[in-house]
């Protein structure tokens, strides 16, 4: 007879983070699909949760329990080096080690810090309240939802490139005025694309329910019941007219927190279809070239692509938790 099915040290974590909001085993057992055998085991007894076994199981690791404990609460949302804390801890160990004690950890991972959006404790709170009313969602019937804005020029931010340092350095130029830009609307639901809308850059409400009438409305017509819509909370989207407007098209709305851009799928294919768009440093001299690119690239996203994003939304969830509210690698 095999052994029941063991959490990984990043489940236990999850499995920790909903235990403390109340989920229930069925709900956790779904999300990092064990069985609620294997959920209960371990909340029976976290702290020796299967330990005979790591015990008999390869050498013996260099750091006790607590030591390991000490290089994870010092890493944890610190700049440190693993040379930094492997000298302020005073461990006799490979850099190799204390990278390999907090990858373990589950929930440590390493990323470039980036600009985020401000949140106020209000902000944390609803995003949290977002996540507990959704544990259980099927995320696959979710139309995701958002518009984007495409410049001639490139994306908006900071260009990066590998730099020759034996030969002049390559230098991005703007038009003196700014050049042309497009708006464009995308919705994506699992696997399926809805056609790409492009719209102006000054929407209102009567051409955003405009654009959803071409948009949504044909494939919401024989899923009302199963399947929801989401979309973020300009004013266009939250204002009386469109909240009339949907419910006369008895379209499921989901109720979606504020400044929380990293919870939408859709803003990663932007990601992605930007890379795409302005490979190589282009730059494009019409508007009508830009609107061709935009509109070849989303073609060529795939289903399967697609898909993944979706897949990703359990983690997403799993990671406002941790992080109390705040803003997820995504």
């Amino acid at each position: 007879m095999g052994r029941a099915p063991r959490l990984s040290l990043a489940q236990q974590a999850q499995v920790n983070l909903a235990h403390q909001m109340g989920c229930s085993l069925r709900a956790m057992a779904r999300l990092v699909k064990k069985s609620r055998s294997a959920i209960r085991r371990y909340l029976d007894d976290p702290v020796n949760y299967w330990k005979k076994v790591d015990c008999a199981r390869g050498r013996p690791r260099k750091l006790t329990t607590r030591d390991e404990r000490t290089v994870i609460r010092t890493a944890s949302n610190s700049p440190k080096s693993l040379n930094d804390i492997r000298g302020q801890l005073k461990l006799d160990v490979s850099k190799t080690t204390i990278f390999n004690i907090i990858q373990r950890s589950g929930t440590i991972v390493s990323q470039k810090m980036k600009k985020a959006p401000r949140m106020t404790a209000d902000h944390k709170a609803k995003r949290l309240d977002f996540v507990k009313a959704n544990l259980s969602r099927k995320w696959d019937t979710v139309l995701f939802s958002d518009e984007k804005k495409w410049n001639l020029d490139g994306p908006d931010g900071n260009r990066h490139y590998w730099r020759d340092l034996r030969k002049d350095p390559l230098l991005f130029s703007r038009r003196n005025f700014g050049g042309g830009s497009l708006m464009v609307w995308g919705g994506f639901c699992n696997g399926k694309k809805m056609k790409l809308q492009f719209v102006s850059t000054r929407e209102t409400s009567a051409s955003y329910q405009s654009t959803l009438q071409k948009a949504i409305v044909p494939f919401f017509r024989n899923k009302r019941r199963t399947h929801t819509f989401q979309q973020d909370n300009a004013s266009i989207h939250r204002s009386i007219s469109t909240q009339n407007w949907l419910k006369a098209q008895k379209i499921k709305v989901l109720e979606w927190p504020a400044i929380s851009p990293d919870l939408n799928p859709i803003e990663n294919l932007w990601g992605l279809m930007v890379r795409r768009v302005y490979r190589h440093g282009r730059q494009y001299n019409t508007v009508q070239e830009l609107k061709d690119a935009v509109e070849a690239e989303w073609d060529a996203i795939t289903a399967a692509e697609l898909k993944t994003l979706v897949a990703s939304m359990p983690n997403r969830m799993f990671e406002v938790i941790q992080k109390n509210g705040g803003e997820t690698s995504y």
